[in-house]
């Protein structure tokens, strides 16, 4: 309201479009200084890291609305989302190219099989879908478009099963295939997660061996050239013990306000009968 009022009343051009984000609340109510249920951001990003945090408020509460924060589901975004699916995946991948392959980008195999060509198709349209939702500021659901890859990802593995083809010699190629469509779903994954992940999308371009050439990369699904180097695998998130963790940010916070001392220091109280023979006079200052 306010800032097109003093755009008109200085009969400046109006913004074609203007972002009211929502409120993070606690405990079903506002923020408050005054009531002292504020969160401290810098507290949790040396707890949880910056990404960890960024990712949580995108993925969690659409942007214009108010979203209830809570420690705990900050704990359990990291757990399922970053450490279980994304981070798992990745290390899974990363491993058995380096056990199966000595760490370099196997071939992918042309075939037709269903699991092979619904995964592919996922991927394939992820930019656009990606692109659509971005466009509408709907990052929560931008960021579920990159999981649907990720979870499909994960169950891919599940239905191929892996670690049974290397056992088979004479899969040896049908395994190259599987572990290369990973790498290249895990790929386009990271390319749409920079924005919201910038320090851990950088990992795990280290963990795939390939540089982030971003978005005009994603159209196709083979930018990884067979034969390449692909780096070690190692942990993206920890998965975090939701208990003890709570318990350790609860000591911190009775700590801190310990160690914060009254503004104003407070006389005792008097009765009654003393406060009556007080004289309290109102003046006006002149000069």
């Amino acid at each position: 309201i306010i800032w097109p009022a003093m755009l008109m009343s200085m009969e400046m051009p109006l913004p074609k479009k203007v972002f009211g984000h929502g409120w993070l609340l606690l405990d079903g109510g506002k923020m408050s200084k005054s009531k002292g249920n504020v969160v401290d951001p810098y507290l949790l990003a040396e707890h949880f890291g910056v990404d960890a945090l960024r990712f949580f408020l995108l993925r969690t509460f659409p942007f214009g609305s108010d979203g209830n924060f809570s420690n705990e589901s900050l704990i359990n975004t990291i757990n399922v989302d970053l450490a279980n699916d994304l981070g798992n995946l990745l290390s899974r991948t990363v491993s058995m190219v380096g056990k199966y392959f000595g760490g370099t980008l196997p071939a992918a195999q042309a075939g037709d099989l269903e699991k092979d060509r619904e995964l592919e198709e996922l991927v394939a349209g992820l930019r656009d879908r990606y692109e659509e939702q971005m466009e509408h500021y709907a990052f929560q659901n931008a960021l579920a478009e990159i999981f649907k890859v990720i979870g499909r990802a994960n169950k891919y593995i599940d239905e191929t099963m892996p670690w049974a083809l290397a056992k088979d010699e004479s899969k040896q190629a049908r395994l190259g295939t599987v572990l290369y469509n990973l790498l290249e779903a895990i790929r386009f994954a990271a390319v749409e997660l920079k924005p919201y992940l910038p320090d851990t999308a950088d990992k795990i371009f280290a963990q795939l061996g390939v540089e982030n050439k971003g978005v005009e990369s994603l159209t196709s699904f083979d930018g990884m050239q067979p034969g390449q180097p692909v780096g070690e695998a190692s942990i993206l998130f920890e998965r975090i013990d939701i208990p003890k963790k709570l318990a350790e940010i609860e000591e911190e916070k009775k700590a801190a306000e310990a160690e914060q001392k009254p503004a104003v220091e407070f006389l005792p109280d008097i009765p009654f009968d003393d406060f009556c023979k007080v004289d309290m006079t109102v003046c006006k200052v002149l000069a």
